[in-house]
């Protein structure tokens, strides 16, 4: 017997408020595209949405796309056995580097705020030196762990 899922769709989800700038870069020559598992697509959307403030912009049977802060795609593709129930940040983590200390400490706020869990506790890394930057990890519902950090120095961040 087939069972049929109806795919969700993208006007469902909405971006939280003000957590991420979703605004399709258009100037440039390009964006970044990072793809991950996820084991349930309404699961995934409503979580990137509500949690990070990343935008649905295409759900189909097999994926929902985000505009993830606007200068990454980032594709969640349905792949219920490839879950990780033991998360760990290395090898494996996408994310965001923020150029800018007051947008990383709002979706950290807001992250804190809903009382998401960290898997790594915002720190401060490499202190005074010229790699100093905030850092935390969250894990999303299939395992993906995501990292946000943003250098005390903007051009060291590469």
């Amino acid at each position: 017997m087939t069972r049929v899922v109806e795919t969700p769709d993208v006007a469902d989800f909405k971006a939280a408020e003000g957590v991420l700038d979703n605004t399709q870069i258009t100037a440039g020559g390009y964006i970044a595209h990072v793809a991950v598992p996820c084991r349930d697509l309404a699961e995934t959307a409503r979580w990137y949405a509500e949690v990070l403030g990343a935008q649905p912009v295409r759900i189909l049977h097999d994926r929902v796309t985000f505009s993830f802060g606007g200068v990454l795609q980032l594709v969640c593709h349905l792949e219920r056995r490839a879950v990780d129930s033991n998360p760990r940040a290395y090898p494996r983590h996408h994310g965001l580097t923020f150029l800018r200390m007051e947008d990383f400490s709002r979706l950290k706020d807001h992250v804190e705020k809903l009382g998401v869990k960290f898997l790594a506790r915002p720190e401060v890394r490499f202190a005074n030196t010229p790699h100093e930057h905030q850092t935390f990890m969250v894990v999303d519902p299939s395992g993906n762990v995501v990292e946000f950090k943003c250098y005390v120095r903007p051009e060291c961040s590469y």
